[in-house]
């Protein structure tokens, strides 16, 4: 089966910096050390391609998609090194609900992933204002957790609830930044990944591995 359609978001991070007085300071962090706060969220429709369990085909439209991720990043920036200018790591977790349960046979899907992504960035700067940023990152699942909500097709079936491990996902983005007087602007188009194995059996269903590829163009403002 597939999945295919446009989402609509907005992205918003909050960065502590260590400037002598913060907690940061108080822990022993390094001055070019940060902690930021990243939400991500998004939502619109896809369109579903594949069968009924019994291998009838089935093609949907309008399915419902919403999709939020949540991270804690630890960053250290490195303005004067060669190859990387700012190296990352922390703790994520990925929320995707998929809902045809308004579908004829269809039914509402919880995806869960808690994850570490480690990544780094590379800057080039010229003329005093501008600078593009390549940064590439390598997500870790540390567990999944598949929740079928079965009985919106038929009453008779249960919800199952699977675990899903192992799984790995990753990003790439280009971002050309324009440095303001108040205000920094930039635009980065990027592709994100994701591949999670087949998941454990609950009551003689599972999950099958699955992969997921999102591609698309952000619009940044930076205060």
């Amino acid at each position: 089966m597939t999945n295919e359609g446009t989402l609509y978001g907005v992205v918003g991070a909050y960065t502590f910096r260590e400037d002598g007085q913060s907690s940061l300071a108080r822990f022993g962090a390094d001055p070019n050390d940060a902690l930021t706060l990243e939400g991500r969220f998004s939502f619109g429709e896809v369109d579903y391609d594949g069968s009924y369990m019994d291998g009838t085909p089935l093609s949907t439209d309008g399915i419902d998609d919403f999709l939020f991720d949540i991270r804690l990043l630890w960053s250290r920036e490195q303005p004067a090194a060669k190859i990387f200018n700012c190296v990352y790591a922390g703790l994520g977790y990925r929320y995707l609900n998929d809902d045809s349960s308004g579908q004829p046979g269809g039914y509402e899907r919880e995806s869960n992933y808690l994850y570490v992504p480690v990544g780094t960035r590379k800057d080039w700067r010229w003329k005093p204002r501008w600078r593009l940023s390549l940064t590439g990152e390598f997500d870790v699942l540390l567990v999944g957790r598949q929740i079928s909500h079965l009985s919106d097709a038929d009453p008779t079936l249960p919800d199952i609830r699977n675990w899903q491990w192992p799984g790995f996902g990753g990003l790439l983005s280009l971002e050309l930044q324009h440095k303001g007087h108040n205000v920094d602007l930039g635009v980065a188009p990027f592709v994100r990944y994701w591949w999670i194995d087949e998941s454990t059996v609950s009551d003689g269903y599972y999950e099958p591995k699955n992969n997921t590829i999102e591609y698309g163009l952000s619009f940044v403002f930076r205060f």
